[in-house]
């Protein structure tokens, strides 16, 4: 019967170069990277063996193994202490007396097998204790969860009952210092989610608004504690079909990059229309599970919102008709100007998804390690950023490939970013090998539309029909 064995290391290279030698040896390898998450894989795996690193940070080796040999209920089990510390600083820790062995990292390897082979033999671990182990682990597993179960009903009612209401006339006494819409739209934008975060506690919140004249078109982002890939921001822009937006962040440590909608979990979205125009779209999105569910609550929200942008919309027609009464027109030729100097700087706002293909990197993981590649990887990322503009961006897609959104001046400028790209990552070696990579550039714009998916779809057909190309540049519009 194939034996099992957890490894415990804060090194994910120490981890996988151990599970392959256990593995090839028949052991049936199970590991974590803290003392913490081992301890407690034990009682749900009941092992024959466990092995564990000495220094770890938190929880170290020593203090694990006192933690297995202090409950009765997994003491049985032997404990080898793989480490860099040698015999004589570990002696200190190490008591004789009990099922527990050290061997020291500069060691070679294969003397831990045969060390993990003599450990099960002197203290082997017969069925009816893992199934001592097992049941008692699954008992306390359900207990837990049906404690844990009975806490969150009792809370959900809790929650039903104490769920304060809004108070309507507050929240319309404050929505009404926003009526001054003679202020820019984008401060009366940042006011008005200043009054609906405390109440709603979203995310995200979107607000696209939508006017009579199409320039106008925008949308509005409170961003909390989170980043908005380009990718979602292009197809938030797509959706509402608007022109720019604008975005208040919040922003804490360890952030984390939502790339779909899709990743929120509970959201509220409002049409707002008058005179069968469409006046503005508001949405709030969150992680949270259920996070909406008083339907008085957001009525209430969403009657007062739309008195708002009913109000905002009326005021700005007038403003606007009022203001053309005034407004100087512009002679044919001087039309004809200032079209040329919108195409122009059209033509100087080109957006292209490149993409990056290491072609040898399997011959690379052949034959270097784990550690290998992640500094090839490394070199590879550096090389990369060093030559992005501000605002451009990388994204690691796949092992082998990195895509790169990269503005453009012209299809000349380009070629000239590229070409030195793909000079500089060629020039990459490691050990004895040279990188060998393939660049695929296409333009984003699709209908005059941004579309970075469609463009990600091109440029992988193209590299796929033209291997023997070095740099490849696509411009098809579709």
């Amino acid at each position: 019967m194939t034996k099992k064995v957890i490894i415990i290391d804060d090194s994910s290279t120490q981890l996988n170069l151990l599970k392959t030698i256990l593995t090839k040896n028949d052991w049936e390898v199970y590991s974590a990277k803290s003392a913490k998450i081992g301890y407690e894989m034990i009682f749900d795996i009941a092992p024959d063996l466990v092995i564990t690193d000495a220094i770890m940070p938190l929880i170290g080796g020593f203090q694990l193994v006192k933690s297995i040999k202090e409950d009765p209920l997994i003491s049985k089990i032997p404990v080898i202490i793989y480490s860099i510390l040698d015999v004589k600083h570990a002696r200190y820790y190490l008591q004789d007396d009990i099922n527990e062995y050290f061997l020291t990292k500069s060691d070679n390897v294969n003397s831990l097998v045969e060390l993990a082979q003599k450990a099960i033999n002197e203290h082997p671990v017969d069925e009816e204790y893992k199934l001592l182990i097992l049941e008692k682990s699954l008992l306390q597993a359900q207990t837990i969860q049906e404690e844990q179960e009975e806490t969150e009903e009792k809370q959900e009612i809790v929650e039903e009952e104490n769920r304060p209401k809004i108070d309507k006339e507050k929240l319309i006494q404050d929505f009404k210092k926003l009526y001054d819409f003679t202020l820019d739209d984008e401060k009366i934008m940042e006011n008005l989610f200043h009054i609906l975060y405390p109440i709603l506690k979203y995310d995200l919140g979107l607000i696209a608004i939508h006017s009579f004249e199409k320039k106008e078109e925008k949308v509005y982002l409170d961003v909390r504690d989170i980043i908005l890939s380009p990718i979602l921001q292009n197809n938030i822009l797509n959706k509402y079909k608007a022109k720019n937006t604008a975005m208040f962040k919040t922003y804490a440590p360890n952030l984390k990059t939502v790339v779909n909608i899709e990743d929120f979990n509970s959201k509220i979205e409002f049409c707002f229309e008058h005179l069968n125009k469409k006046t503005a779209d508001v949405a709030f999105y969150s992680f949270e599970k259920e996070k909406w569910q008083d339907e008085e609550n957001i009525l209430t929200i969403k009657d007062v919102l739309e008195k708002f942008t009913k109000a905002r919309y009326i005021n700005k027609f007038a403003l606007t008709k009022r203001a053309s009464q005034r407004k100087y027109s512009p002679n044919k030729s001087e039309l004809n100007f200032f079209n040329k100097i919108e195409n122009a700087l059209l033509e100087h706002s080109l957006i292209y998804l490149v993409i990056v293909d290491i072609v040898n990197f399997q011959q690379l993981q052949d034959n270097l390690s784990i550690q290998d590649l992640d500094i090839i990887n490394s070199k590879i990322s550096e090389k990369i950023i060093n030559v992005l503009n501000k605002n451009e961006q990388i994204h690691k897609n796949y092992e082998d490939e990195y895509a790169l959104i990269i503005f453009a001046k012209d299809e000349k400028d380009l070629k000239n970013r590229i070409n030195s790209l793909y000079e500089i990552i060629n020039k990459i070696t490691y050990s004895e090998y040279n990188i060998e990579a393939i660049i695929t550039a296409v333009n984003c714009m699709f209908d005059n539309n941004y579309n970075i998916y469609e463009a990600q779809k091109i440029a992988q057909k193209a590299y796929s029909e033209a291997l023997n190309e070095k740099v490849i540049i696509k411009n098809d519009k579709q």
